[in-house]
């Protein structure tokens, strides 16, 4: 198939966009002026411009749009370009996508919509995220679900991916802190957050499933295993052979668990194919030690 990919520098472009190449896809990346990827022909676009057709491939079969902001941590600096990348750059893609007589659309989106991550985290769930990424991130689903009447359309809402050469995000954070010997902040008890950190590797496998097989659903994506921010870092210290050190917070605020339900996923993805979290982690750290500024956790539970 003929695939155009967005956010192909980024941490889940980068990786899928070598696989559409392995699998002999004919892979078009749309890069930004001024940088560059060295796999798939380049499509050069302003994503703050229109499309303008000329420039882009005359036939595409797929696109996946993966692109998205990397800022969003300054509210209300970090807005406009929020808004358009994570909105108007998906209403230029679609409508192009549209016009250009695409055959399916991929849109990934985050678990950043479920936010404050109370009750079930379930894909027909009533949402009104509170915070701007989610918002935006949000605003796309809705503006994206009318073009399902034009070409299929999957929704994939990502959460807590990790793997090799991540930066700046919660896994890489939390090895950073146990390494420097950190404290980690357990917030509302003993164990912190509970999540489900899914390995880049699978989140690839669902996005070529739902290429292949044209899902028309929106669907969260993310590992069956849940563990606690203490488990994942006493996980990270087996690894460095180094022992956390925890610092509990705020102990009579309840605990968040940011927990998807998965019953549609695995209608069409078997779970047990998902990488465990020490598996994964092994996986992560053997490319080198982390090097990732010092943030709060906190900003780092999303894409």
């Amino acid at each position: 198939m003929r695939i155009l990919l967005t956010g192909c520098s980024g941490f889940v472009g980068s990786a899928l966009g070598p696989r559409l190449v392995t699998e002999g896809h004919e892979l078009f990346c749309v890069c930004r002026p001024g940088t560059s990827v060295a796999f798939g022909t380049q499509v050069i676009w302003d994503r703050a411009a229109s499309i303008e057709e000329s420039g882009f491939p005359k036939t595409i079969d797929v696109v996946v749009h993966a692109a998205q902001s990397r800022r969003y941590r300054d509210f209300p600096a970090d807005s406009r370009e929020m808004f358009d990348v994570n909105v108007g750059m998906t209403m230029r893609l679609l409508d192009w996508a549209a016009r250009a007589a695409v055959k399916h659309f991929c849109l990934l989106s985050s678990g950043a919509v479920y936010e404050p991550f109370a009750g079930t985290l379930r894909e027909d769930a009533g949402l009104a995220p509170p915070g701007f990424l989610g918002a935006s991130k949000f605003a796309s689903e809705v503006v994206a679900k009318p073009f399902s009447s034009i070409f299929s359309l999957s929704i994939l809402r990502l959460f807590f991916p990790y793997g090799p050469g991540q930066r700046d995000r919660l896994i890489p954070l939390l090895i950073r802190r146990v390494q420097d010997g950190a404290a980690i902040q357990l917030s509302g008890g003993t164990e912190g957050i509970r999540l489900a950190p899914t390995f880049i590797d699978d989140i690839v496998e669902i996005i070529l499933a739902s290429i292949a097989s044209s899902w028309t659903d929106t669907l969260n994506v993310a590992a069956s295993e849940v563990l606690s921010i203490r488990q994942i870092s006493n996980t990270i210290g087996q690894q460095l052979g180094v022992e956390p050190k925890f610092e509990i917070v705020n102990p009579n605020t309840p605990s968040v668990d940011i927990v998807p339900d998965l019953s549609r996923l695995a209608s069409r993805f078997s779970l047990r194919r998902f990488v465990q979290f020490k598996e994964g982690l092994q996986k992560t750290m053997s490319v080198g030690p982390v090097d990732a500024p010092e943030r709060r956790l906190a900003e780092s539970q999303h894409r």
